[in-house]
C-alpha cells in the first residue's frame, strides 16, 4: 500500500451536475408488491431512494464539461494554465480516443495540455486525486483539472432489482494546483484485483467479445436468472454483475483497517478529524466503518445517496458538493479524510483540508439547443463511412 505525502498542493475548487430527471423508489412501487412499508424499510436500512437517470444521448462527457466549464468561469482560472486533463469513467464516448482528448477540445483548453482517461470505479476520484497530487508536486504542472463521471444507467437492465434501484448519473469536475503554504495532502492506496469478481462488467471487452455471428439466443445473449429472479446476461450493453452481498463483506472488512492505518501513519486519530468523507455506497454499510473506525459519534454523511443514487467514482465529489452546501453548510473542515472504495477490487483515502475548497451547490444539467441524439450521430458516421462527410 503506497503511502504517499504531498505539500504545496490544494484541491481549489469542486462542481457537480446531474442530470434533471430520475427515479424515486416510491415510483417502483411495484418491485415491492405495492407494500409501501417494504419499499420504506428498504429505504431506511440502505439510505437509498432517488436517483439520477440521463436522457438517451447525454453522456458522462457532457455532464463533466459543464461541470468543468462552471467550476472554471467560477474561479476565474485562465485555461492556457492547465496542464494535463484527467477523466476518471467506465462510461467513454468512445473505445477509440480518449474521451479526455474531446473534453479539452470542448472546453478550448490549450494543445499543451496532456490528457489521459483513468477506467477506474468507486476508488477512482481519490486513485486519480493522488496521480495530479504526485504531479503538481512534482512541479510537472501547476493545474490539473479531474473529470469523473459515469452513466451506469445506459448499462443497466431496469429489472436486476441488485443493480438498477443503486446506481444514479453524474459528471463532476475538480481543480487541483499548485499553492505555497497549503499544507499536507497524504494519500494510501490499496487493490485486490483476485476479487474482481464482485463487481464487473464481464462481456463486451476483449476477454469476452461480442461476436458479429453471434444471435440473440446464442449463449452470449442469453439470459440468466439468479435465485431471485433478477436477469443477468453477457450481451446487451455490458450489463453489470454486482455480489452485493461480497462488496459488502469487502468494505467492512478492509476499509476500517485501511483507514485505521492511514491515520495512524499520518501521526492522527478520529478525534483530530473534523470528517470522515466515505463513498456512500449503502447507509448500513457506511454506518459499520464509521462504528469500526471511532466515528459512530460523527458518523460520515450518506444523504447524497437518497438523493442522486450511487454515483460510483463521481460519488465523492458530488457528496462534497451535496453536504457542505445543505446540513454541513457551517462545519469545520480543516481535516478530513476522503475514502473511495469499490471495482477492481479498489481502494483509496485522502487525508487533507477542504478549509479552502470551493465547493459548488450542485447543478442540474442544461442541454444545449438542438443537441444531437443517437440516430443524428449514426447518420453522420454512416455518412463519414461513405465519404459523403469530411
Amino acid at each position: 500500500m503506497p503511502y504517499s505525502v504531498f505539500s504545496d498542493v490544494a484541491l481549489t475548487a469542486v462542481s457537480a451536475v446531474l442530470p434533471s430527471g430520475g427515479v424515486s423508489l416510491a415510483d417502483e412501487l411495484r418491485w415491492f408488491d405495492g407494500d409501501r412499508e417494504r419499499m420504506e424499510r428498504y429505504r431506511e436500512t440502505g439510505g437509498l431512494d432517488t436517483r439520477r437517470i440521463a436522457p438517451p444521448g447525454l453522456t458522462a462527457s457532457d455532464l463533466c464539461i459543464q461541470a468543468a466549464r462552471r467550476l472554471l468561469e467560477r474561479t476565474g482560472t485562465d485555461k492556457n494554465d492547465i496542464g494535463a486533463l484527467f477523466f476518471v469513467s467506465l462510461s467513454p464516448d468512445y473505445q477509440l480516443p480518449a474521451s479526455s482528448a474531446l473534453q479539452q477540445h470542448a472546453l478550448g483548453l490549450s494543445a499543451d495540455c496532456s490528457v489521459m482517461d483513468m477506467n477506474l470505479g468507486c476508488a477512482g476520484f481519490v486513485s486519480a486525486l493522488w496521480i495530479a497530487a504526485g504531479l503538481i508536486s512534482a512541479r510537472a504542472c501547476a493545474k490539473i483539472l479531474l473529470l469523473t463521471g459515469d452513466t451506469p444507467a445506459g448499462f443497466t437492465d431496469p429489472d436486476n432489482r441488485v443493480i438498477a434501484p443503486v446506481f444514479g448519473d453524474s459528471g463532476t469536475a475538480a481543480l487541483i494546483e499548485y499553492r505555497k503554504g497549503a499544507g499536507d495532502m497524504s494519500f494510501l492506496i490499496g487493490s485486490d484485483g483476485g476479487k474482481f469478481e464482485n463487481l464487473v462488467i464481464p462481456g463486451g471487452g476483449a476477454r469476452i467479445p461480442y461476436l458479429r455471428e453471434e444471435g440473440p439466443d446464442s449463449p452470449y445473449n442469453r439470459i440468466v436468472r439468479d435465485g431471485n429472479g433478477n436477469p443477468c446476461t453477457l450481451g446487451g450493453y455490458c450489463r453489470i454483475w454486482m455480489d452485493g452481498m461480497g462488496i459488502y463483506a469487502f468494505a467492512a472488512s478492509v476499509i476500517p483497517p485501511h483507514i485505521n492505518r492511514h491515520l495512524s501513519l499520518a501521526g492522527r486519530a478520529a478525534r483530530d478529524l473534523d470528517r470522515l468523507l466515505l463513498h456512500p455506497a449503502n447507509k448500513l454499510l457506511v454506518g459499520v466503518i464509521a462504528k469500526k473506525t471511532g466515528f459512530a459519534s460523527n458518523p460520515p454523511p450518506c444523504e447524497s445517496l437518497a438523493a442522486y443514487g450511487n454515483l460510483g467514482g463521481a460519488s465523492l465529489p458530488a457528496l462534497l458538493c451535496h453536504h457542505y452546501n445543505g446540513k454541513g453548510r457551517e462545519e469545520k473542515r480543516e481535516q478530513c479524510l476522503l475514502c473511495g472504495f469499490g471495482a477492481g477490487l479498489a481502494w483509496s483515502s485522502c487525508l487533507l483540508s477542504l478549509k479552502d475548497t470551493l465547493l459548488l451547490e450542485p447543478q442540474d444539467y442544461t442541454a444545449p439547443e438542438n443537441m444531437p441524439g443517437r440516430d443524428a450521430h449514426v447518420a453522420h458516421w454512416h455518412a463519414k463511412f461513405a465519404g459523403k462527410e469530411r
